[in-house]
């Protein structure tokens, strides 16, 4: 959909191929602003499912590092006879810097800002995977939020955060591109750790 945001420099995107009327294999092209076209052919390295490509394939293709801004993305599928071209769809997105202030350990003490920031981040990253927006439980505010409560705060992000990643790792059947398997770091008790603040932020980051 175009207009969604994302903090990852190297965006995924999602793509099934449509159904070639003449029962060819397909050829899936993308395109990132004015850059060159990649083909699943070609460039079998940037798809997760790469070659030629049958009807309602699945396959996550993912660009190359991008600056923070706006950005264009183009598909078209090409068959593979003649390789004529399908028409081309184009969105718009943007890459978007996280505003997170540095928080280290027994220096930064973690704030409703902290939180406020995550939550969002969160939010935006799940409309970019199509997920509607999390209406948390409890709303934060600086001075008033009651730091027993933390923990399951965090805790609300990360199941936030699970759902995204069970969208992006089930999209297809190959691993490429995949979020890695990885532990959720211990919270503690009241403020949370600043090692599991940074683990948010650094998965939001690859999302």
């Amino acid at each position: 959909m175009s207009g969604k945001v994302t903090y990852n420099v190297t965006p995924r995107f999602m793509i099934t191929t449509g159904i070639e009327p003449d029962g060819q294999t397909q050829i899936v092209e993308v395109k990132i602003d004015s850059g060159p076209w990649h083909n699943s052919v070609a460039n079998p390295e940037k798809f997760s499912t790469s070659g030629y490509l049958g009807n309602g394939v699945k396959t996550v293709y993912q660009a190359e590092t991008l600056s923070v801004g706006n950005h264009t993305v183009t598909f078209r599928c090409l068959d593979s006879d003649i390789e004529s071209a399908s028409a081309e769809v184009v969105r718009t997105f943007t890459v978007l810097e996280l505003s997170f202030e540095t928080i280290t350990v027994n220096v930064t003490h973690v704030k409703a800002t902290h939180i406020q920031t995550l939550r969002t981040a969160v939010n935006r990253v799940r409309s970019y995977y199509n997920l509607s927006p999390v209406t948390w439980k409890e709303e934060i505010i600086a001075g008033k939020t009651t730091i027993k409560n933390w923990p399951s705060h965090i805790t609300e992000i990360r199941k936030a955060i699970d759902i995204a990643i069970a969208v992006i790792n089930d999209f297809d059947s190959s691993t490429t591109f995949d979020i890695p398997a990885f532990t959720w770091l211990p919270i503690g008790m009241g403020r949370p750790k600043a090692d599991a603040m940074e683990q948010i932020r650094n998965i939001i980051l690859i999302l």
